[in-house]
């Protein structure tokens, strides 16, 4: 496998926040949209082949301001992402026995999150 990028146009869902004081039924709408979004993104990349058994993760979100964010919020806020990444067979798994991550923050036009996947040399090597 080679790199593998996705590009999603908006940073993830501010109701996956720990922080975040939204209904929980609220929560699960927003969750359900991220991950059809991160489906169809793989979807129009046109992923053909097994799932990435390791996989290093680069995390990066694009902002377009110069406002103070919390990783750590991002890094919970990005997970119906990955949840979808895996539905989409992109990655086998997203626990710990199969991924490392990245994360990263980079300046653009508008809000985005762009998401690249590539084999782990580490763990393939295990």
């Amino acid at each position: 496998m080679t790199t593998f990028s996705i590009t999603i146009p908006r940073l993830p869902p501010a109701e996956c926040s720990p922080n975040s004081r939204v209904h929980w039924r609220e929560k699960g709408k927003a969750v359900a949209i991220a991950k059809d979004e991160a489906i169809a993104a793989v979807k129009a990349q046109e992923w053909s082949g097994p799932p990435v058994q390791a996989a290093l993760i680069h995390v990066s979100w694009g902002v377009k301001d110069k406002l103070k964010r919390d990783t750590d919020n991002f890094v919970a806020r990005t997970k119906p992402f990955m949840d979808g990444i895996v539905i989409a067979g992109v990655i086998a798994d997203d626990s710990r026995f199969h991924v490392r991550y990245q994360y990263g923050w980079h300046e653009a036009k508008q809000s985005e999150t762009v998401i690249t996947i590539e084999p782990d040399p580490i763990e393939e090597a295990i």
